[in-house]
């Protein structure tokens, strides 16, 4: 009896010096980054690779860099993006006037998205011509923003 109350004294002690110390005072409110033999459930509800940016655009796509030249010169004359986009575009989204909806890196080709993350482009002006596999690109930016929907998992973990 003795010898295996030693035995899991022993153990425990081991166990002891094994697990990590929470240092006193580190809120309780904070997570705490401990390692422990159950973090790949906490690991698994994690997407590091998420990315919460997001963008709003229209574009106007054509086949050559000539028609693109005339789109845009019909743009400046005062021609909305949209009624642009309805008339010349041979995209799908040309009826819902170029729009694209809202989207996140990696959904569209990389020279449209370069374009439409890029900080350095104004927002509400018409950029253009971005040549793809696809032809000839104009893209009207109209919004870039924060995915607010983003989650780190359940507060279990």
């Amino acid at each position: 009896m003795a010898r295996r109350c030693l035995l899991s004294f022993a153990l425990l002690q081991t166990a002891a010096a094994l697990a990590p110390v929470v240092p006193r005072h580190r809120s309780l409110t904070r997570p705490t980054r401990l390692r422990g033999m159950f973090d790949f459930i906490a690991d698994a509800f994690k997407n590091e690779q998420f990315d919460d940016r997001r963008a709003t655009a229209r574009h106007i796509l054509v086949k050559t860099l000539d028609e693109c030249d005339s789109v845009m010169g019909e743009i400046a004359q005062g021609m909305p993006f949209a009624d642009a986009a309805a008339k010349f575009s041979t995209c799908p989204s040309a009826k819902s006037g170029g729009s694209l909806g809202s989207f996140e890196p990696g959904k569209m080709v990389r020279e449209f998205d370069e374009v439409c993350f890029d900080p350095d482009v104004p927002v509400g002006e018409v950029t253009g011509p971005v040549r793809t596999q696809f032809g000839y690109h104009l893209i009207l930016v109209e919004d870039r923003f924060q995915n607010m929907d983003r989650t780190e998992g359940s507060g279990v973990f």
